[in-house]
Protein backbone atom coordinates (compact mmCIF):
# COMPACT_ATOMS: atom_id res chain seq x y z
CA UNK A 1 0.00 0.00 0.00
CA UNK A 2 1.15 3.47 -0.86
CA UNK A 3 2.22 5.91 1.78
CA UNK A 4 -0.40 8.52 0.28
CA UNK A 5 -3.22 6.08 0.06
CA UNK A 6 -2.31 4.76 3.82
CA UNK A 7 -2.73 8.77 5.14
CA UNK A 8 -5.91 8.92 3.00
CA UNK A 9 -7.52 6.04 4.90
CA UNK A 10 -6.28 7.60 8.09
CA UNK A 11 -7.44 10.75 7.92
CA UNK A 12 -10.74 10.11 6.01
CA UNK A 13 -12.74 10.52 8.71
CA UNK A 14 -11.46 14.33 9.88
CA UNK A 15 -13.76 15.62 7.18
CA UNK A 16 -17.19 15.92 8.80
CA UNK A 17 -18.92 14.90 5.79
CA UNK A 18 -17.64 11.08 6.54
CA UNK A 19 -19.23 8.66 8.68
CA UNK A 20 -18.25 4.67 9.76
CA UNK A 21 -20.46 1.75 11.11
CA UNK A 22 -19.65 1.19 14.17
CA UNK A 23 -22.77 -0.41 15.83
CA UNK A 24 -24.45 3.47 16.35
CA UNK A 25 -27.37 4.24 15.25
CA UNK A 26 -25.84 6.00 12.18
CA UNK A 27 -29.29 6.69 10.46
CA UNK A 28 -30.20 9.27 13.08
CA UNK A 29 -26.53 10.89 13.26
CA UNK A 30 -26.92 11.05 9.10
CA UNK A 31 -30.64 12.66 9.49
CA UNK A 32 -28.93 15.52 12.17
CA UNK A 33 -26.31 15.79 9.78
CA UNK A 34 -28.14 16.35 6.99
CA UNK A 35 -30.85 18.58 9.41
CA UNK A 36 -34.11 17.39 7.87
CA UNK A 37 -35.77 13.87 7.80
CA UNK A 38 -36.14 13.67 4.03
CA UNK A 39 -35.49 10.41 2.25
CA UNK A 40 -32.02 9.15 1.39
CA UNK A 41 -30.02 7.77 -1.94
CA UNK A 42 -27.32 5.74 -2.35
CA UNK A 43 -24.49 5.14 -4.16
CA UNK A 44 -22.64 1.83 -3.30
CA UNK A 45 -19.30 1.29 -4.06
CA UNK A 46 -19.48 4.93 -4.56
CA UNK A 47 -15.04 4.71 -4.92
CA UNK A 48 -14.28 7.73 -5.59
CA UNK A 49 -17.93 9.44 -5.05
CA UNK A 50 -18.97 10.63 -8.71
CA UNK A 51 -22.76 10.01 -8.67
CA UNK A 52 -22.77 11.01 -5.04
CA UNK A 53 -21.62 14.78 -5.61
CA UNK A 54 -22.69 14.93 -9.37
CA UNK A 55 -26.41 14.33 -8.05
CA UNK A 56 -26.36 16.01 -4.72
CA UNK A 57 -25.44 19.31 -7.14
CA UNK A 58 -28.38 18.46 -9.71
CA UNK A 59 -30.87 18.09 -6.96
CA UNK A 60 -29.89 19.82 -3.58
CA UNK A 61 -33.25 19.58 -1.99
CA UNK A 62 -32.79 15.63 -1.50
CA UNK A 63 -29.63 13.56 0.75
CA UNK A 64 -27.19 11.54 -1.25
CA UNK A 65 -24.78 9.26 1.02
CA UNK A 66 -22.16 7.04 -0.80
CA UNK A 67 -21.18 4.04 0.57
CA UNK A 68 -17.65 2.24 0.08
CA UNK A 69 -15.30 -0.14 2.28
CA UNK A 70 -12.38 1.86 1.05
CA UNK A 71 -11.94 4.37 2.93
CA UNK A 72 -9.08 5.97 1.03
CA UNK A 73 -11.21 6.54 -2.36
CA UNK A 74 -14.10 7.70 -0.49
CA UNK A 75 -11.66 10.75 0.64
CA UNK A 76 -11.86 12.15 -3.34
CA UNK A 77 -15.32 12.35 -3.07
CA UNK A 78 -15.76 13.75 0.28
CA UNK A 79 -12.93 16.05 -0.29
CA UNK A 80 -14.53 17.16 -3.46
CA UNK A 81 -18.18 17.95 -1.49
CA UNK A 82 -16.82 19.87 0.52
CA UNK A 83 -14.17 22.54 -1.79
CA UNK A 84 -17.94 22.43 -3.63
CA UNK A 85 -19.34 23.73 -0.89
CA UNK A 86 -22.28 20.59 -1.16
CA UNK A 87 -24.00 20.51 2.21
CA UNK A 88 -26.90 16.94 0.73
CA UNK A 89 -24.00 14.45 0.51
CA UNK A 90 -22.64 12.39 2.71
CA UNK A 91 -20.27 9.14 2.41
CA UNK A 92 -19.98 6.11 4.68
CA UNK A 93 -17.07 3.81 5.04
CA UNK A 94 -18.31 0.56 5.18
CA UNK A 95 -19.32 -2.47 3.17
CA UNK A 96 -22.42 -3.06 1.30
CA UNK A 97 -23.69 -6.03 3.58
CA UNK A 98 -23.98 -3.53 6.28
CA UNK A 99 -26.62 -1.45 4.77
CA UNK A 100 -29.52 -3.20 6.80
CA UNK A 101 -27.91 -2.61 9.90
CA UNK A 102 -27.24 1.42 9.00
CA UNK A 103 -30.59 1.85 7.44
CA UNK A 104 -34.19 1.24 8.81
CA UNK A 105 -36.37 -0.67 6.60
CA UNK A 106 -37.95 1.78 3.82
CA UNK A 107 -35.43 4.41 4.38
CA UNK A 108 -34.12 4.52 1.07
CA UNK A 109 -35.34 6.44 -2.08
CA UNK A 110 -32.85 5.24 -4.57
CA UNK A 111 -29.96 2.93 -4.86
CA UNK A 112 -27.78 3.43 -7.82
CA UNK A 113 -24.54 1.00 -8.82
CA UNK A 114 -22.57 2.83 -10.95
CA UNK A 115 -20.10 0.19 -12.40
CA UNK A 116 -19.64 -2.12 -9.36
CA UNK A 117 -17.14 -4.53 -10.32
CA UNK A 118 -18.35 -7.23 -12.04
CA UNK A 119 -15.69 -10.22 -10.77
CA UNK A 120 -15.11 -13.72 -12.04
CA UNK A 121 -18.05 -16.11 -12.61
CA UNK A 122 -16.30 -18.21 -9.19
CA UNK A 123 -16.68 -15.15 -7.74
CA UNK A 124 -20.65 -13.78 -8.60
CA UNK A 125 -21.62 -14.05 -5.05
CA UNK A 126 -19.53 -10.88 -4.76
CA UNK A 127 -21.63 -8.95 -7.01
CA UNK A 128 -23.99 -6.39 -6.15
CA UNK A 129 -26.55 -7.65 -8.16
CA UNK A 130 -26.27 -11.26 -6.78
CA UNK A 131 -29.18 -12.21 -4.08
CA UNK A 132 -28.17 -11.79 -0.81
CA UNK A 133 -27.76 -7.99 -1.94
CA UNK A 134 -31.15 -7.72 -3.83
CA UNK A 135 -32.59 -9.01 -0.30
CA UNK A 136 -30.81 -6.12 1.23
CA UNK A 137 -31.78 -3.51 -1.08
CA UNK A 138 -35.62 -4.73 -0.85
CA UNK A 139 -35.63 -4.66 2.74
CA UNK A 140 -33.91 -0.63 2.46
CA UNK A 141 -35.67 0.69 -0.16
CA UNK A 142 -39.18 2.70 0.12
CA UNK A 143 -42.19 0.92 -1.55
CA UNK A 144 -41.75 1.38 -5.10
CA UNK A 145 -38.36 2.50 -4.64
CA UNK A 146 -35.62 2.15 -7.57
CA UNK A 147 -32.34 0.70 -8.36
CA UNK A 148 -30.21 1.70 -10.95
CA UNK A 149 -27.29 -0.07 -12.56
CA UNK A 150 -24.50 0.84 -14.78
CA UNK A 151 -21.86 -1.26 -15.96
CA UNK A 152 -19.79 -1.14 -19.43
CA UNK A 153 -19.53 -5.38 -18.74
CA UNK A 154 -21.41 -7.47 -21.08
CA UNK A 155 -21.11 -10.26 -19.12
CA UNK A 156 -22.54 -8.88 -15.91
CA UNK A 157 -25.20 -7.06 -17.91
CA UNK A 158 -26.65 -9.95 -19.48
CA UNK A 159 -25.80 -11.93 -15.50
CA UNK A 160 -27.99 -9.21 -13.20
CA UNK A 161 -30.56 -9.51 -16.15
CA UNK A 162 -30.98 -13.00 -15.78
CA UNK A 163 -30.73 -12.67 -11.66
CA UNK A 164 -33.52 -10.50 -11.90
CA UNK A 165 -35.58 -12.39 -14.58
CA UNK A 166 -35.02 -15.34 -11.95
CA UNK A 167 -36.07 -13.58 -8.65
CA UNK A 168 -39.48 -11.94 -10.65
CA UNK A 169 -38.08 -8.82 -10.23
CA UNK A 170 -39.50 -5.66 -12.32
CA UNK A 171 -37.05 -4.06 -14.97
CA UNK A 172 -38.48 -0.51 -16.03
CA UNK A 173 -35.51 -0.18 -18.29
CA UNK A 174 -32.66 -1.80 -19.91
CA UNK A 175 -30.41 -1.26 -22.46
CA UNK A 176 -27.31 -2.34 -23.77
CA UNK A 177 -26.37 1.64 -25.22
CA UNK A 178 -27.63 3.91 -22.66
CA UNK A 179 -26.56 6.68 -25.01
CA UNK A 180 -28.18 5.65 -28.03
CA UNK A 181 -31.64 6.31 -26.63
CA UNK A 182 -33.58 9.15 -26.06
CA UNK A 183 -35.64 11.10 -23.24
CA UNK A 184 -32.54 10.38 -20.36
CA UNK A 185 -32.96 11.76 -17.21
CA UNK A 186 -30.06 13.76 -15.68
CA UNK A 187 -28.76 11.36 -13.47
CA UNK A 188 -27.74 9.08 -16.92
CA UNK A 189 -25.29 11.50 -18.10
CA UNK A 190 -23.61 11.49 -14.78
CA UNK A 191 -20.02 10.08 -16.04
CA UNK A 192 -17.71 8.69 -13.72
CA UNK A 193 -13.73 8.42 -13.67
CA UNK A 194 -14.10 4.69 -14.76
CA UNK A 195 -16.76 5.09 -17.38
CA UNK A 196 -14.82 8.33 -19.17
CA UNK A 197 -12.29 5.53 -19.48
CA UNK A 198 -14.23 2.92 -20.81
CA UNK A 199 -16.04 5.36 -23.17
CA UNK A 200 -12.65 6.65 -24.39
CA UNK A 201 -12.15 2.83 -25.60
CA UNK A 202 -15.31 2.67 -27.18
CA UNK A 203 -17.26 0.77 -25.10
CA UNK A 204 -21.05 0.68 -24.82
CA UNK A 205 -22.28 1.32 -21.52
CA UNK A 206 -25.50 -0.65 -20.43
CA UNK A 207 -28.06 0.26 -17.86
CA UNK A 208 -30.77 -1.54 -16.12
CA UNK A 209 -33.72 0.06 -13.59
CA UNK A 210 -35.34 -2.13 -11.44
CA UNK A 211 -37.43 -2.54 -8.33
CA UNK A 212 -39.29 -5.40 -6.29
Amino acid sequence: MSRKKSQKMREVFDFHNVFSFNGENLEITLQTYFGNNSPFTLEIGCGYGDYTVEMAKLYPKRNFIGIDYKGARVYTGAENAIKMEISNAAFIVAGAEKLTDIFEPGSIEEIFLPFPDPHKTRNSFRRLVNKSFLDIYKIILKKDGRVHLKTDNEEFYLYALNILKKGNHPVYFSTADIYSQNSLTDYHFIQTKYEMEYLSKGKKIKFISFGF
